[in-house]
């Protein structure tokens, strides 16, 4: 890719301020939320690049994600004051002995800054599913800047409060969900963490993923908002 090409897909991919964005309801429609409260917890994570998945919900079928909201409120563990977040679209795929999560949206890539007060940025898919055809989908996100085909730019450190282990309780959906996030935990900082390319699967050890989970599950400040759509997915 020329310098030219790469500013322009830049000025278009990435964005350096965490805005209030995406659809609202109409009419008719109805939000929804999944996730975890963003609220101030105890750590944020020191890996370069990883990627992390909310399992304790799915939104429901014709979901259109719309904008995330989340808490980076202290410095990560190398003392940084700023990282990055690509949100991203997951299929929960059941197997006869394991469940595998797989990329099926790459969502606008954004750096964000430590601030006091959670933080909202637009769940935008650039490319891959649009709304859930079904109710097998969930959210996450890779703290680093992708590119158009899901290939890092660049990572960072934790850019959002976590706790480990994970916390009790209902997640933000309500009943029947829980506060469990999955995390990959892939070299030590700064190296990069899994792609993010459409087709790019994670799943516990054993389950025959693309990338495999920690060991144990986590709780991530962060919940995503999305509307019942009435269009089919992309």
């Amino acid at each position: 890719m020329s310098q030219t090409a790469f500013l322009l897909f830049a000025l278009t991919a990435f964005a350096t301020t965490a805005i209030a964005d995406g659809p609202s309801p109409s009419p008719g429609e109805t939000t929804v939320a999944e996730g975890s409260a963003p609220v101030h917890r105890t750590q944020v994570d020191s890996n370069g690049g990883q990627t992390y998945i909310y399992v304790g919900g799915s939104f429901p079928s014709g979901t259109q994600p719309g904008r995330f909201e989340f808490l980076f409120d202290f410095p990560s563990a190398d003392g940084s004051t700023s990282g990055y977040i690509t949100p991203l679209l997951f299929e929960r795929v059941e197997g006869e002995l394991y469940t595998t999560y797989v990329i099926r949206g790459i969502g606008r890539s954004f750096t964000v800054n430590i601030s006091s007060a959670p933080q909202t940025l637009p769940f935008e898919i650039l490319e891959g599913t649009t709304v859930t055809p079904s109710g097998n989908y969930t959210f996450g996100f890779a703290n680093a800047l992708v590119n158009s085909s899901g290939q890092q730019i660049v990572g960072s450190a934790g850019a959002v409060d976590m706790d480990n282990p994970a916390d009790s309780g209902e997640g933000v959906g309500g009943p029947g969900t829980t506060n469990h996030w999955s995390v990959t935990n892939v070299g030590d900082p700064p190296a990069q963490g899994p792609p993010s390319a459409l087709g790019t699967s994670f799943g516990a050890p054993g389950s025959g993923a693309d990338w495999t989970f920690y060991g144990s599950f986590r709780t991530y400040s962060m919940q995503a908002f999305g509307v019942i759509a009435s269009t089919t997915n992309k």
